[in-house]
């Protein structure tokens, strides 16, 4: 009877864990590599058909979180309330099955050039955390939407900002929150707000910290300008730094490879003993703030060269494209499976093989539609779990898309 009990703990631990590495509750995915194992769904399933439902969330560019039967996104719009007109971002909490609204919870911001929130919500248990674009960061109860507590890291000239905002997304190590944030990051406890390190005061950055292993450790990397910091997590240290010749590729976040070495959109740099070495740098393919995937010796990104954007497969070992097919607008893109899924700048799905061998487009669906858009009306990258595809667009439409097989 013991063993039958044991045996059945294991199982439960066993599938609670692979439940939640697939969890898409966090900036790009499971392991912040844009990545998701999932099998049990199909390209064929991309059609209008399919599209479960639709909301207008209001204007941003942040990414869409989901755990379980929930998505977790915000959004800016101008509310009107009697004669006032009320500018503010809302952080919506809905039901996947139905597409239901279980919650929202707003705050004040004002009107600005490319409006609405930049930072992705990120789940850490029942916690949700999101950073706007002012510099507040809020800790949401994430089954209510009830505040548990508000760090205003402007007000309180702990960061600053330039004209764009505070655009990295939380990532959490243990019990910090690390935010890309001034020279060298800062971080704060997940419980209470309060900040544990932080660095020299300098203005935001686009990329969002990444956890990467370096002489058999983790670190925090901070794309902070021209310079990649490697930061001890646990207390803010520099364990080591790269400057970086070319200004390209600064606003992605650094992707590290099976075999040890971190990617930068146009840039391979190998840790060794004394710090990080270039292997080799090529502006033509990198990729402007919308970070692709890493999938063994290739790496899949848009790219921007001579006004035209592409999705490369570059050969990790020379930087050199093996294939390139071209694309309208910016975009983004993740890889489910051996699968690209990649939003166009004009609101188009393309499902495509993850291969070197060449571009092998499977299914395309025109989603969001591209009249009197810009062709970089979609800048953020989609969210996948369970079968379901989440996507969005500058301007606020989002979609959830049922692809189970």
């Amino acid at each position: 009877m013991k063993s039958l009990l044991l045996f059945t703990v294991l199982l439960f631990l066993l599938f609670s864990g692979c439940k939640k590495s697939s969890e898409w509750a966090q900036w790009r995915g499971p392991n912040g590599d844009g990545i998701s194992k999932e099998e049990n769904w199909s390209a064929d399933k991309l059609d209008s058909s399919n599209i479960l439902w639709t909301k207008n969330i209001g204007f941003g560019h942040s990414a869409i979180s989901v755990k379980g039967n929930r998505c977790y996104l915000s959004g800016w719009k101008e509310e009107i309330s009697g004669i006032d007109t009320i500018p503010q971002t809302t952080l919506y909490c809905f039901d996947v099955s139905s597409g239901n609204e279980v919650w929202k919870f707003s705050y004040p911001s004002a009107r600005r050039s490319y409006p609405g929130p930049r930072s992705t919500p990120v789940l850490d248990e029942n916690n949700l955390y999101v950073l706007s674009w002012e510099g507040k960061l809020f800790c949401l109860d994430a089954k209510t939407g009830k505040e548990k507590w508000t760090n205003d890291l402007i007000k309180d000239s702990l960061a600053v900002i330039d004209q764009w905002g505070c655009c990295p997304s939380p990532v959490i190590y243990e019990d910090l929150i690390l935010l890309n944030l001034n020279k060298s990051g800062i971080a704060l406890n997940k419980n209470n707000g309060k900040v544990v390190w932080n660095s020299a005061r300098e203005e935001a950055h686009y990329a969002s910290a990444q956890l990467v292993t370096y002489k058999n450790k983790k670190v925090a990397v901070f794309m902070s300008g021209p310079i990649v910091y490697l930061v001890e997590p646990s207390n803010g240290d520099i364990v080591t730094q790269f400057n970086k010749t070319s200004e390209k590729g600064m606003e992605n976040d650094v992707i590290q490879t099976s075999s040890g070495m971190i990617f930068t959109s146009n840039e391979l740099l190998e840790p060794t003993d004394s710090g990080l070495k270039s292997v080799w740098l090529n502006d033509t393919v990198s990729s402007l703030f919308r970070t692709g995937v890493v999938i063994g010796d290739y790496a899949y990104q848009l790219a921007d060269n001579k006004n035209k954007t592409s999705v490369n497969c570059v050969d990790l070992k020379n930087g050199i494209p093996v294939w390139s097919a071209s694309q309208s607008g910016y975009g983004s893109l993740i890889a489910v499976n051996d699968k690209l899924i990649v939003l166009t700048g004009l609101g188009e799905v393309i499902i495509a093989d993850a291969t070197p061998v060449k571009f092998i487009l499977r299914k395309r669906l025109q989603v969001f539609s591209p009249e009197n858009k810009s062709p970089n009306w979609c800048w953020t990258a989609p969210s996948f779990l369970d079968g379901k595809l989440f996507i969005r667009n500058s301007g606020g439409e989002m979609a959830c898309i049922n692809l189970e097989s």
